[in-house]
């Protein structure tokens, strides 16, 4: 009697070591797909911000009638929230009311240093994004330029 109650006390070390395996095969198999879904959280204040500076861009084409130069866009641009993913955004390309707004990236998790979303206004007044980011975190409405030239 009382070596069967000693006997079923606890687990083994096998059966610990096969849950231990278990536990590993699938945290190796999210690991991936948890990454990516932090990056994507990220690009959100990415996006909010470009958002943000489109209706910026906007309202000055409205006032002024021409897209923003650079001083100008430093003039009317949101300051960057301390510790955000966004490196820097800036204007290139003005021609009347075309141009871009271009948001560098800082490095973060699943996102490289200096990895950019670039959003282009064409002639008719709309936004187009491109970005270099990797298609499994390129936000939808976004079209990857890889190996296309910046």
């Amino acid at each position: 009697m009382l070596l069967s109650r000693l006997s079923t006390r606890g687990f083994t070390l096998l059966e610990l070591m096969v849950v231990i395996a278990i536990i590993s095969i699938i945290a190796s198999l999210s690991a991936p797909t948890f990454t990516r879904q932090i990056a994507k959280a990220k690009l959100i204040e990415v996006q909010n911000l470009a958002t943000q500076h489109q209706s910026l861009v906007e309202e000055f084409i409205l006032l002024h009638g021409s897209f923003p130069s650079e001083a100008e866009f430093n003039l009317i641009k949101q300051s960057l929230a301390e510790g955000s993913i966004t490196k820097s955004i800036s204007v290139d390309s003005q021609n009347k009311g075309m141009g871009n707004i271009v948001l560098t990236l800082n490095d973060s998790t699943g996102i490289t240093e200096n990895q950019y979303l670039r959003y282009s206004r064409d002639a008719d007044r709309n936004w187009k994004c491109l970005s270099d980011l990797e298609s499994n975190i390129l936000p939808l409405q976004c079209d990857s330029s890889a190996g296309a030239d910046e």
